[in-house]
């Protein structure tokens, strides 16, 4: 039997390598091979940090007797569905047809010509409840083929005609007017009402277990929140009646110590986001030892976590934290509020660095599963721990295991911090230089050092060294933003004394310098490396969907891989010591638009180029796990016309040669001037209207970038503080060194040293040289 995936790119295909199933990757040759043995095709489709597609492996594609039932009746083919997340979207759709729901592993039994025609998630090797054995299904399946052809063939055409409806019936059902005009202030109202209506207030998130973190839709409520003023409230701007008693000084910091909403949208914006926010925080799937999330809670606490960590989670929370950091900043910088935000961008930004970067890259996921002491598999060993083991490092600091039904199969406990929510909503207990965040008590850090020394003694959850560039930009551009807040600059002015909030936990300094450097400069030199392996400055450049060391993987790079890596171009290029050009980011964005957009009575978005095999191109603008990709490219459109790309002399950015691309096609809306991007934004987000009051859920990221086009201001300094109170400041939607208006002249309006210019589209601020004069045309 011909080892086929010995050499495939992919971590997950390679854990089958010496499974005695005769494996094919994702090809043309696996089907023709199929059509010539006139068999059908088993497609098992899942990812390598996947529990379930581990317990299905084992039992049934490590059985010899198993792998002979589907070797003899089957053409096997295995895919990683972060490789070609076209080829896992369209049978997922196929699945959800069927089954009304999906998952991974996913089992699909399709014809020669790749038509689904049965389709499951996890089958175990013996019956089991409701679950068939895989090998009653193979058998049933292989009795169809032979004896009920027609059959199987009905199914078939009925399925494709379905899948290829559903793959245009997005962009067919939205009337022109509904997609060219951007959601009104109360339209955003309605979803963030629509929201919150799913609201657990006694443990924070949307919606009951499984929870997900919600991190899109807390930055869209966080936007929401600033939108309606709420910031300004707080300096007594607007404080009138019930909302600004809640939001005056003294009083903001008690909103959402309880996690109950008040019934005023604007306040319960901030409750929600602040409940959620803590719960996570302080509860098992936030690793409190080493930092980061879990992909999930498996119970409504967030207490027990399926123990996977994926790139793509921690890099929106780190976003998410940044944004609430902004916003705690403005309403108190002294508020134990700012301390946990600030301690989560810190945990989490170096839990990026420490444990899933990897030189030039950063890794897709840290696996659930490690050797416990009896080398098999198991959940979680590698986080959880005895009561035993837990009394050896010291009860006396923050951190305590906690019990829960979820947690029954664990071999241990999980650790938690969730007595940070009774110091929130302590009044009595003063927070100051004497008195700090109890995770940065010496007792804590004893706890977390010691359970660090003994955990890191254990087997270590595998690693997916696969480079995912849509996850990998995420990460990049929450990496720049956590280093802008921070202030990454040699050049920073460490004001300190009030008004300030060191990430250590109590007031006093301003933040960790030489960390938020770190960060800045970890940002920039990904990005460029991302860009030299796609064909380096200077070169054309070909993006690529995945890496595994310098090899590409099989799939084309989707429009969220285009939109992530221009957005985290944006990003980084707003960083001191980044060289990235706007003319390159033009370049790179006219390409995109070209490829993944066309017009039409609305303007059509593909999310793919399209398999050469299926010929399908999907269309699917629901923000999942991580932005859709025409959400993705809506914030692209909007950071791009804030650059004021019609002017822009690029002052500065010098250093990196243009990067040219290998489009050769004309982006549909071809005029990529300020004009053009705005009116590309408004019809890229339009859409969300359909969605926005019934599915919010669904269409966080766009709703938030649907807030920020509403009313976005750039600030154009080259002065150190003024930049750093800018990138703190929650109402900044970007920083730049030059103003990107044109003059009279016809050259750009220009920022005289020691000043900023606070702008809103082709509208500019006189420049001003203090704080007190920046932060007041900030809150105007």
């Amino acid at each position: 039997m011909v080892n086929r995936l010995a050499t495939v790119t992919s971590p997950y295909l390679r854990q089958h390598k010496d499974n005695p199933v005769d494996w094919w990757p994702w090809s043309k040759e696996a089907f023709a091979e199929a059509r010539r043995r006139d068999v059908p095709v088993l497609l098992s489709i899942g990812y390598s940090t996947c529990h379930w597609c581990h317990v299905m492996a084992h039992e049934s594609f490590e059985d010899e007797a198993i792998a002979g039932l589907i070797n003899e009746n089957y053409l096997p083919i295995k895919i990683d569905r972060e490789e070609l997340p076209d080829i896992d979207a369209y049978y997922m759709n196929a699945l959800q047809a069927m089954r009304g729901q999906g998952g991974w592993p996913m089992t699909i039994f399709a014809t020669p010509e790749g038509s689904p025609f049965y389709a499951g998630t996890y089958f175990p090797p013996a019956p089991r409840g409701n679950l068939p054995a895989f090998t009653q299904v193979l058998s049933a399946v292989s009795q169809t083929w032979t004896d009920r052809r027609a059959e199987v063939t009905e199914m078939t055409q009925r399925m494709d005609r379905g899948l290829a409806d559903m793959a245009s019936a997005v962009s067919d059902a939205l009337p022109a007017e509904a997609a060219s005009e951007l959601l009104s202030g109360e339209e955003l109202d309605s979803a963030a009402e629509s929201l919150l209506d799913s609201y657990d207030p006694a443990w924070g998130g949307f919606g009951k277990a499984p929870k997900f973190p919600p991190l899109m839709n807390l930055m869209q409520l966080l936007a929401t929140f600033v939108r309606l003023g709420g910031t300004t409230s707080a300096r007594g701007e607007s404080a009138d009646g019930r909302v600004g008693e809640a939001l005056a000084p003294g009083a903001v910091d008690r909103l959402g110590a309880d996690g109950h909403l008040e019934g005023e949208l604007v306040l319960d914006c901030l409750i929600a986001v602040r409940s959620t926010f803590a719960r996570i925080a302080s509860g098992g799937m936030r690793d409190q030892v080493r930092g980061g999330i879990a992909r999930y809670s498996v119970d409504r606490q967030w207490f027990v976590p399926h123990f996977e960590k994926m790139l793509y989670d921690n890099a929106l929370y780190l976003r998410a934290a940044v944004q609430w950091a902004k916003v705690e900043r403005a309403l108190n910088p002294a508020s134990k509020w700012l301390a946990l935000a600030e301690r989560e961008v810190t945990d989490t930004a170096g839990f990026l660095i420490a444990d899933m970067s990897d030189g030039d890259r950063f890794i897709a996921a840290l696996d659930a599963d490690s050797l416990n002491a009896a080398g098999v598999l198991e959940e979680g060993v590698a986080y959880v721990v005895t009561p035993e083991e837990f009394a050896e490092v010291g009860e006396e600091g923050l951190l305590q295991l906690v019990d829960s039904p979820a947690a029954g199969e664990l071999s241990g406990s999980v650790v938690a911090a969730i007595r940070i929510i009774d110091w929130l909503g302590m009044d009595d207990v003063p927070f100051d230089e004497e008195h700090p965040a109890p995770w940065t008590t010496s007792a804590t850090a004893a706890q977390r050092d010691g359970l660090r020394e003994m955990l890191d003694k254990r087997a270590q959850p595998a690693r997916d060294e696969k480079t995912i560039t849509e996850w990998n930009s995420l990460a990049i551009t929450a990496l720049a933003e956590a280093a802008l807040y921070t202030g990454a600059s040699e050049a920073v002015l460490h004001t300190g004394g009030a008004g300030t909030t060191d990430v250590a936990g109590a007031p006093g300094d301003s933040a960790d310098t030489d960390s938020s450097e770190d960060w800045g400069s970890t940002a920039v030199h990904l990005w460029g490396a991302m860009v030299e392996r796609f064909g380096g400055a200077g070169a054309r450049i070909d993006v690529r969907r995945s890496f595994t060391g310098d090899t590409p993987g099989p799939g084309q790079a989707g429009l969220a891989d285009w939109a992530q890596f221009i957005a985290a171009g944006i990003t980084v290029r707003q960083l001191p010591e980044s060289s990235v050009r706007v003319s390159d980011l033009m370049s790179l964005s006219a390409s995109m638009f070209a490829d993944f957009t066309a017009e039409g009575e609305t303007l059509k978005v593909f999310d793919s180029m399209g398999d050469e095999f299926l010929g399908v191109r999907a269309s699917d603008p629901v923000d999942n796990t991580v932005p859709s990709g025409r959400s993705a490219a809506a914030e692209v459109a909007l950071l791009l016309a804030e650059i004021g790309v019609d002017g822009s002399a690029e002052s500065g950015q010098t250093g990196n040669a243009s990067v040219s691309t290998s489009s050769g096609g004309a982006a549909p809306a071809d005029d990529l001037s300020t004009g053009g991007l705005l009116d590309l934004r408004d019809r890229l987000l339009g859409v969300y209207r359909a969605l926005a009051g019934r599915a919010p859920r669904g269409c966080g990221h766009a709703l938030w970038q649907s807030e920020r086009a509403l009313n976005p201001v750039r600030v154009a300094t080259r002065d150190a503080e003024l930049n750093r109170i800018a990138t703190r400041h929650p109402a900044v939607t970007l920083i730049t060194a030059e103003t990107g208006v044109p003059a009279e002249d016809g050259s750009e309006v220009e920022v005289p040293d020691g000043t900023a210019i606070v702008c809103q589209g082709t509208q500019c601020s006189l420049p001003v040289s203090t704080a007190e004069d920046l932060i007041a045309l900030l809150g105007a």
